[in-house]
């Protein structure tokens, strides 16, 4: 399958969202040629997607043999999330006296769509919604360069295939969370933004799946 919109996304970027949402386990090896063909880019591209992602961590380069999807490291795991939750409460912070009616609407939008997936939508679907209300939220951050970072820390930090929330309940929780954010933004309060954002990385079976394994 050929992925579209390149121009937006770098390939690297690409290839580490297959990654995160299952298209290769952990620890398996990577074809340049599969992937040439599934990316429809030509092998300089793609080696230099596979050396972007081993300086990230999400693949790992193995002399004379190639690259595979990096194992599974928790505690890296926990430190990635800890500079997300850095970044992206920054961000959310400095978003707010940015986010007038009209921009808070779309963001309700936005909540109401994860929303509808997490109640009848596809992995993909509650995946890409989730991705979109985040988005929504630090797009507004003055500091362009902050929410650069924000964009490849997330992706950092999702360095494995994994179902995002490994329970109905705790899909529930993230539908939740997104609300006590847009009620912190509705209060215009910075301190409850930023304890909710913070809440939602840190604690989201989304990020860690060891948080939560019940049904």
């Amino acid at each position: 399958m050929k992925i579209a919109s390149r121009e937006k996304r770098p390939l690297a970027l690409e290839l580490a969202m297959i990654i995160r949402g299952g298209g290769y386990r952990a620890g398996e090896w990577l074809r340049q040629i599969d992937l040439e063909q599934r990316l429809g880019a030509n092998r300089f591209e793609v080696r230099t997607a596979l050396a972007e992602l081993a300086l990230r961590g999400t693949v790992e380069h193995v002399p004379n043999r190639g690259f595979r999807v990096a194992e599974h490291d928790r505690e890296r795991l926990r430190q990635l999330l800890d500079i997300r939750a850095l970044l992206e409460v920054e961000a959310a912070v400095t978003a707010l006296p940015r986010i007038d009616a009209a921009a808070l609407e779309a963001l309700e939008r936005l909540a109401a769509a994860f929303e509808r997936a997490a109640a009848e939508g596809t992995r993909a679907e509650q995946s890409a919604t989730n991705v979109a209300f985040h988005d929504g939220l630090y797009g507004h951050t003055p500091n362009r360069a902050l929410g650069e970072l924000v964009t490849e820390m997330r992706d950092r930090a999702r360095l494995w295939p994994v179902a995002l929330w490994p329970s109905t309940a705790a899909l529930r929780r993230s539908v939740e969370s997104h609300r006590r954010i847009l009620d912190a933004i509705h209060a215009r309060d910075a301190g409850a933004l930023a304890a909710a954002v913070r809440d939602h990385i840190l604690r989201s079976a989304a990020n860690d799946p060891a948080v939560d394994t019940i049904s």
